[in-house]
């Protein structure tokens, strides 16, 4: 009987945990920061490569309902953020955001950033 009983609780574990993954959590490209300037001077390989890139800047303009206007210091960008990317909380054009995303370039609409994650850049005392 005990046999049985340690034999079911192992069952019940493995199938519980055995099929839990890991996450790797070591360095990425998304670590790099690029600015809208290197964004746009390096679109056609971004976007061929689907690497996710990082801006720091502004949504200052929306477009239409998933288009906006992003600025950093060296520049525009339109960007795609569809409503299920939007932050719960709220912004405007003077909160500093990192956004990640993919680069789609195209030769006559230009290049966008296909928003996939909103962070809010955490102020400092110094700022």
């Amino acid at each position: 009987m005990n046999n049985l009983k340690i034999m079911m609780l192992t069952i019940f574990t493995v199938l519980m945990f055995g099929h839990t993954r890991a996450q790797y959590t070591g360095p990425s490209s998304t670590d790099r920061i690029y600015t809208v300037k290197e964004i746009k001077e390096n679109a056609s390989q971004l976007d061929k490569s689907d690497e996710l890139v990082r801006v720091r800047g502004f949504i200052v303009k929306q477009i239409n309902k998933d288009t906006f206007q992003f600025q950093d210091k060296t520049g525009t960008i339109k960007i795609e953020l569809k409503k299920k990317y939007m932050p719960a909380e709220p912004f405007d054009e003077k909160t500093e955001l990192i956004l990640t995303g993919e680069v789609d370039y195209d030769f006559l609409e230009g290049t966008e950033i296909e928003v996939e994650e909103v962070e809010f850049v955490k102020k400092t005392n110094s700022q």
